[in-house]
């Protein structure tokens, strides 16, 4: 009868494999080079196969070890869930969770939802941080985070699952005094002599507005990253640029601060946000738990507001 396969061999090899080295991956497993190097020696001599080629660039996955990382993952990750069964009630509040949400996310919704994640788990540790969707995508991939909260979501595949949270569109935000401000719809032509402000230029979200306006043959005149929502804001109410954002982030905005939101002729730019899970995730209480608080937070956020709000003029 074959030897069954070392557990703990198995996580050493998961994280080699993400590292690409020995150097990089010994410290995240609290173990000497030399200790990671025999363990990756002994599982190789247990399996009878070479699971990585080694280079002067680091190490790579051999095919061999690329079907070992595909199906060692879910392997690893439910060894640990049934840990965490077992614990029972006894460890319920003791929740550890990471997850990477989109910038204006974490700005505007997640902080109700930490907070009633605290009151489920009172010795429980959560931390966020501010991601694009991409890099959100990498963090899940790496397994250094457990779920991550985007836009536009994979496809149900190979790597990824997701629940829908809301959908939402993007209003070109003016100064009430711009020369546009007073029309219903804002010709997409006038869009060439306008400055975008941006919180970043390499997001996700920008590249689509670029690319769909690239289709249309329009450009700004230029664009300024300012690197938030709040320093577009401030921008736009001194009249420095116009904005696409969307409404569930601007509506709040008092009209006493003199922007306005408009729709642009011929162009939309709709987003689905979503909870991003890698299918290697196995749910647990705390991430069902966050979920349901997302999906709590995002009820009717998009239902229109009322003219005065989504207007402010």
């Amino acid at each position: 009868m074959n030897d069954p396969i070392d557990s703990r061999k198995l996580q050493i090899f998961l994280c080699l494999a993400r590292k690409g080295s020995l150097k990089a991956a010994a410290p995240e497993l609290c173990l000497t080079i030399s200790a990671v190097s025999h363990a990756i020696s002994s599982l190789e001599a247990n399996l009878g196969v070479q699971l990585f080629h080694r280079s002067g660039k680091g190490l790579v996955l051999t095919e061999k070890g690329e079907y070992l990382y595909r199906t060692a993952i879910p392997v690893v990750a439910r060894m640990n869930n049934i840990r965490s069964a077992l614990a029972g009630e006894q460890h319920a509040d003791r929740a550890f969770l990471r997850v990477a949400a989109g910038f204006n996310f974490l700005s505007y919704i997640v902080p109700d939802i930490v907070r009633e994640f605290n009151e489920c788990f009172p010795r429980g540790n959560i931390s966020i941080r501010a991601s694009e969707r991409d890099v959100s995508l990498q963090l899940l991939r790496d397994r250094e985070v457990d779920a991550a909260i985007m836009v536009e979501p994979p496809e149900d595949g190979p790597d990824f699952t997701y629940h829908k949270l809301f959908d939402d569109e993007l209003k070109l935000l003016m100064h009430a005094r711009n020369a546009q401000a007073g029309l219903e719809v804002v010709p997409l032509r006038s869009l060439t002599s306008k400055t975008l402000i941006v919180a970043r230029a390499h997001s996700h979200t920008n590249k689509a507005l670029q690319l769909q306006l690239n289709r249309k043959g329009i450009e700004f005149r230029e664009c300024i990253e300012v690197g938030s929502t709040a320093a577009i804001l401030e921008m736009v109410k001194l009249g420095q640029g116009v904005a696409m954002l969307p409404d569930w982030v601007v509506r709040n905005v008092p009209s006493s601060s003199g922007v306005v939101t408009r729709p642009v002729e011929g162009l939309r730019l709709n987003r689905t946000w979503a909870f991003v899970c890698a299918k290697w995730t196995l749910p647990n209480l705390a991430l069902r738990t966050f979920r349901r608080l997302c999906q709590q937070a995002v009820t009717g956020l998009t239902e229109e507001a009322p003219p005065s709000l989504v207007n402010m003029g």
